[in-house]
């Protein structure tokens, strides 16, 4: 397997690319290689982790309690079934007044899984990349909302459970236009080569085109924005253009400290934190990598939290690469192997960070750590300090 070393700085951490870093540790992190399109789409419709032992725990300890009433909304929702969506031929308008088709479940796409994604994506109950397909990761989310709001947990939307979100969330236009500016289109945009050595030549690993830093500012998969954007040439956006784009929750930009605990379901790819009164505030996709299988009675803690970190290659840990090879320092930015943080746990080569793929996340991969996207990333680093503590379930070992 893959190996990367991560220093970790006891001193401030830097705030921009290429920025000299002090070393006073290193951390192993293994990475190997990335899973593929099919293996995702197979991941995508799985649903093992319903029979899984902590999904299964949590439901029966569930307490009968009514819903709470929830106001009524400024506009009423027209609800239909059976009906068969999909986006072609419709504008933002088209997609913003569709009614919404229940039950929102198995292979769907369309307006009505794009506005459960949002209005999932704002309550902090995140889908990973939104691009409008049902799946795995949107039925976790869902089944996580309604446990934790007193309703029957069963990982589809029925009109109850699309109320509910959507009032959480406001009632908001699941899509808005957004006008660019100067920094989405003036940012330093390099190609990321493949090779590590090439790589380190690099004075910052960051987005390799509009297209991609626009995608992780809207939590979107990049071919659904550009689906959403079908006259826009992103390659040639200017400052003051106007793109359609999911109207998701926005950015912490200051820390808040409200995480007591996170709970990781290793076979579930579910990443759920919890306050100091138990409840449930924040829920992401995430993916383990598989040589990370700790025992169910294990409870770490994070012990360091680091944004943008750089990375030190040693070549030694890579058994199939000769020990005789220069070692590689590469600089820090979102498409660094673990993306723009990295929050180091209080066992050697466990920690929690980004990705430089985030519509990986959620689904089978062999490399990583404890990875969510970027954005889920940032959240959480804003959300937690050292001293959380950190628990897993559903291990590869112990499952049933």
């Amino acid at each position: 397997m893959r190996q990367w070393v991560l220093p970790i700085a006891i001193a401030a951490a830097f705030l921009s690319c290429g920025k000299p870093v002090e070393k006073h540790a290193e951390v192993a992190v293994p990475i190997g290689r990335p899973d593929n399109a099919r293996t995702r789409l197979v991941e995508r419709f799985d649903l093992a982790w319903r029979k899984l032992e902590s999904f299964r725990a949590q439901q029966a300890a569930r307490q009968a309690q009514q819903p709470g009433t929830e106001p009524a909304p400024p506009q009423p929702i027209q609800f239909v079934s059976g009906v068969k969506e999909s986006f072609k031929h419709l504008d933002m308008t088209a997609i913003n007044s569709a009614p919404v088709n229940v039950p929102i479940t198995g292979d769907q796409t369309g307006p009505s899984v794009l506005k459960a994604q949002v209005y999932l994506d704002r309550v902090h109950f995140s889908v990973g990349a939104i691009d409008g397909g049902w799946g795995k990761n949107s039925s976790i989310a869902v089944w996580q909302w309604q446990r934790s709001h007193g309703m029957e947990p069963t990982g589809d939307v029925d009109q109850a459970t699309f109320l509910s979100i959507a009032a959480a969330a406001g009632y908001v236009q699941p899509l808005v236009q957004y006008h660019v500016m100067e920094d989405d289109v003036n940012g330093h945009f390099v190609r990321i080569p493949d090779n590590v050595y090439e790589k380190q030549h690099l004075s910052c690993l960051c987005y390799q085109s509009v297209r991609e830093e626009l995608a992780e500012k809207f939590h979107a998969a990049e071919d659904f924005l550009k689906d959403l954007n079908r006259d826009v040439s992103f390659s040639e956006l200017r400052a003051g253009d106007t793109i359609v784009v999911p109207n998701v929750r926005p950015a912490l930009t200051a820390d808040q400290h409200d995480i007591a605990k996170i709970v990781i379901s290793i076979a579930g790819n579910s990443f759920d934190t919890f306050d100091a009164n138990t409840n449930l505030i924040f829920h992401a996709p995430t993916t383990v990598g598989a040589g990370y299988d700790p025992s169910p009675t294990e409870t770490l803690h994070i012990i360091e939290i680091l944004p943008n970190p750089h990375f030190h290659y040693d070549p030694k840990l890579y058994h199939e690469v000769p020990d005789y090879m220069p070692d590689a320092h590469l600089s820090p930015g979102p498409n660094s192997p673990v993306g723009v943080v990295w929050m180091a746990l209080s066992k050697e080569h466990y920690g929690i960070h980004g990705t430089a793929d985030p519509e990986s996340i959620g689904y089978v991969s062999s490399h990583g750590c404890i990875r969510l996207t970027n954005w889920d990333a940032e959240e959480v680093e804003h959300r937690v300090t050292t001293g959380v503590t950190v628990a897993f379930v559903d291990t590869r070992r112990h499952r049933e």
